[in-house]
């Protein structure tokens, strides 16, 4: 039981440098439980929210989602790139087959990139 949604709670989402930054987006929350519910199977958050100086630390870019509650990384292999589309995702990532990035940023067309 979460304290966000069913499944997710607001010590998943936090800042891994302890600052107490831990509230994503009711929109990010939706998208994670949808995948959720679809997959039946619970996803591991590897990086949601990041402070500035956190996501500097990790070599996030300047705009990062996750500064603003809007992304997580989740590890990989829960669902392919249609599916995060179908769950509401608009920026989709893999990184190195290591996470996979998702995010509800505002304003822009559903796009992906690898690195």
């Amino acid at each position: 039981m979460g304290d966000l949604s069913a499944n997710f709670s607001r010590r998943e989402f936090a800042c891994k440098d302890g600052c107490g930054r831990d509230f994503p987006t009711a929109e990010l929350v939706a998208l994670l439980q949808r995948a959720r519910d679809d997959i039946g199977a619970p996803l591991r958050i590897v990086s949601g929210l990041r402070c500035r100086f956190h996501n500097g630390t990790v070599g996030g870019s300047r705009q990062s989602q996750h500064i603003q509650g809007r992304a997580a990384d989740v590890d990989p292999g829960y669902a392919t790139i249609r599916q995060w589309r179908s769950y509401g995702a608009v920026g989709i990532g893999v990184r190195r087959a290591q996470v996979t990035h998702v995010d509800v940023r505002p304003g822009r067309a559903p796009f992906t990139f690898t690195s």
